[in-house]
């Protein structure tokens, strides 16, 4: 994730420059408005793993291949209708709707139909993705990540040297990489798990369990979906794609940072399902504590020095081609990125019991009103950053009642859980800043005031983690780990 998170930051620079503010703002809000449709899969990605996990605690080959078959044909059933809505719906309002300039309108729809051809591969991905994970191999998860990036490396440093209109090429060669990462997940779950092969034969309970799971499910993906990429489409229909542009900055920062959180929850989520498959309550209450405190913990850390030298990271990242609006939505997003990484591990915990369809109805009506809200206050004038502060207000208002829908299904105690996780948190996030906005303060802007209020923040933070956000517990088996590695690399030696 670190290597991903650099090479990523690079990347968007140069697409940036290459591409320029205009299409590169083109290419977000319509590989955006793809992404929306991607509900359906996400929704299934989570079953998968889900029903995947679970089953693995019996160990029992056939019913780990019927799961992997059933999958397999959801996804199918999946890819099918989102080609269908894509190439009648989707078409219709790029080319009717979306505000894109008449002389890219050609090269608007290949980015498009690209796009689509991605969405496709990814689905038909997810059976084989989902085992991997739920075998919790993740050294082989950081491979794919790494080359996935090294190839969009590759792809960025041949950019500015094709003749061809830049934008088409972009997307075709992100449509390529999405056909590598198929392979590599497709090749590795065949080689090294048994129950990974297909046949004809259709497990009609097990599918109407999957779908009516997945179906729930679907309301907060779509949910979720509706409020980003809406939004997005929106900001795009009052603005225009040079705000899109200052927009996707702001969430390529978001998804570099937040990678690292989605990935300490991936690492917990096998773990957290097997626990109450066996119903082993009390280890899975405290793994969703666990995951909740490292989830913000490892976001403040990363999202602490940007924030405080966002000026000059922009200036240094993006050689001084700041899209309008930049500065203030990296902050919101970040902002609203902390408040959210708690309902992480609140829904992967709903995701272990099973019983998702409250959870996910009441939670997604909560969500979806930050549409309607965002057009009210860009209708009656607001600027572009109205639309990060509702998102912000309904991730607050929907917190505690995710906690308490979630309580119905799993006794978990909220005064253990303000105990271990809220206040932890809220402590860190007090103390951390204090010394680095001194020093921010006290030095001009440059590169030495970067490195310093950076290192500075990390350390700090890294100290706090240990003696405020780590219990006695996780802080005796952390030094057994460090000395375990420690004595190891000694007598290697």
């Amino acid at each position: 994730m670190i290597i991903v998170l650099f090479v990523s930051l690079y990347t968007t620079r140069v697409v940036l420059n290459v591409l320029g503010v205009s299409d590169y703002g083109i290419y977000n809000v319509v590989a955006g408005f793809v992404s929306m449709f991607s509900f359906f899969n996400g929704a299934m990605n989570n079953t998968t793993q889900r029903f995947m996990s679970f089953e693995r605690s019996s160990e029992d080959k056939a019913i780990l291949n019927t799961v992997f078959i059933t999958s397999c044909q959801i996804q199918f059933m999946i890819a099918l209708i989102t080609v269908f809505l894509l190439e009648t719906f989707g078409i219709w309002y790029i080319n009717n709707v979306m505000f894109i300039p008449i002389e890219r309108l050609t090269a608007t729809n290949w980015v498009f139909q690209l796009s689509v051809l991605s969405l496709m591969v990814l689905i038909l991905q997810i059976p084989f993705s989902a085992s991997i994970i739920s075998h919790e191999k993740m050294d082989y998860y950081a491979v794919v990540s790494i080359v996935d990036v090294i190839f969009k490396l590759f792809i960025v440093i041949l950019l500015p040297y094709i003749s061809y209109d830049k934008l088409i090429f972009y997307g075709f060669f992100s449509f390529a990489l999405s056909i590598l990462n198929f392979v590599l997940y497709y090749v590795y779950a065949k080689r090294n798990f048994p129950e990974i092969y297909y046949n004809s034969t259709f497990d009609k309970n097990r599918f109407k369990i999957m779908i009516s799971f997945s179906g729930w499910n679907m309301f907060g993906a779509l949910a979720y979906t509706l409020q980003g990429q809406g939004l997005n489409v929106l900001v795009n229909s009052f603005f225009g794609p040079t705000i899109n542009a200052a927009r996707g900055i702001a969430f390529q920062i978001q998804g570099a940072i937040a990678g690292f959180s989605e990935n300490i929850a991936m690492a917990f989520r096998p773990q957290l399902v097997e626990s109450f498959a066996i119903k082993d309550f009390d280890r899975t209450e405290n793994l969703m504590y666990s995951m909740s405190k490292y989830c913000y913990t490892m976001i403040f850390v990363l999202s602490l020095p940007i924030m405080i030298e966002i000026h000059g990271i922009l200036n240094l990242w993006l050689d001084n081609t700041i899209p309008q609006y930049t500065i203030q939505f990296t902050y919101l997003v970040i902002i609203n990125m902390l408040i959210t990484c708690f309902n992480l591990p609140l829904s992967q915990t709903v995701q272990a019991t099973g019983v998702v369809k409250y959870y996910q109805v009441v939670r997604s009506i909560i969500i979806v009103f930050t549409l309607p809200i965002a057009w009210l206050c860009l209708k009656l004038g607001a600027d572009p950053t109205s639309v990060f502060w509702v998102t912000i207000v309904v991730s607050i208002v929907n917190q505690p009642i995710s906690m308490v829908i979630l309580r119905y299904n799993f006794k978990y105690s909220y005064w253990k859980y303000i105990n271990r996780v809220i206040i932890p948190s809220i402590l860190l996030t007090i103390l951390a800043p204090i010394i680095p906005i001194f020093i921010h303060n006290c030095m001009n802007e440059s590169l030495l005031r970067l490195i310093i209020v950076g290192c500075v923040s990390i350390v700090i933070s890294i100290v706090i983690v240990y003696y405020v956000v780590l219990n006695l517990n996780e802080r005796v088996a952390l030094n057994k780990i460090l000395k375990n590695k420690f004595v190891h690399r000694v007598f290697a030696k």
